[in-house]
């Protein structure tokens, strides 16, 4: 299950390596444009916005937090006993995966809320946003559903850290 599951953060981050370049070609552009002819893509600052650096951060979530690769900081953990270290694990792996999840939740409902009224943004032009909205929920649930594998592979005795402590398992 959790080979399946990197298959895909691995997958929806190549898509945001994608949008990455996608975004910096789109912005290169405009700035040529607007300087060379005066006449700049209109709609850039809502597109980048909204939609490449949203897809940007959010795709890559699961991946995050699959392989420890979040910010962390541990000054006395690898000094506590195993078993210690084991059930501290497990309860934050339990408790980000709450919180991920109660962020899906209310940015499902926003997605939603965006998709009936055809959320648009105006700026240079009129942009529509509600798909983007989409990405954030999606993003929120891998990752939790990434803690939630995490947890398990401790249970089962598997490596969960990218930094092994002493005492934890491999």
């Amino acid at each position: 299950m959790d080979s399946l599951f990197k298959k895909l953060a691995n997958g929806l981050t190549l898509i945001s390596g994608a949008v990455l370049l996608l975004m910096m070609m789109h912005v290169t552009l405009d700035v040529a444009l607007k300087n060379l002819f005066n006449a700049p893509i209109q709609g850039t600052m809502e597109i980048s916005s909204y939609y490449y650096m949203v897809a940007v951060v959010m795709l890559p979530m699961a991946l995050v937090e699959i392989n420890d690769e979040q910010i962390s900081v541990d000054l006395l953990f690898g000094q506590f006993p195993q078993l210690l270290q084991k059930a501290l694990l497990l309860v934050t792996f339990l408790a980000t995966a709450c919180v991920l999840a109660l962020m899906t939740w209310r940015t499902g409902l926003d997605a939603i809320r965006a998709f009936r009224v055809g959320e648009v943004v105006m700026g240079s032009r009129e942009v529509v946003v509600w798909p983007a909205r989409c990405l954030l929920p999606l993003g929120f649930g891998l990752a939790s559903i990434a803690a939630l594998l995490r947890a398990a592979m401790l249970l089962r005795g598997r490596r969960v850290l990218a930094v092994q402590h002493e005492g934890v398992t491999e």
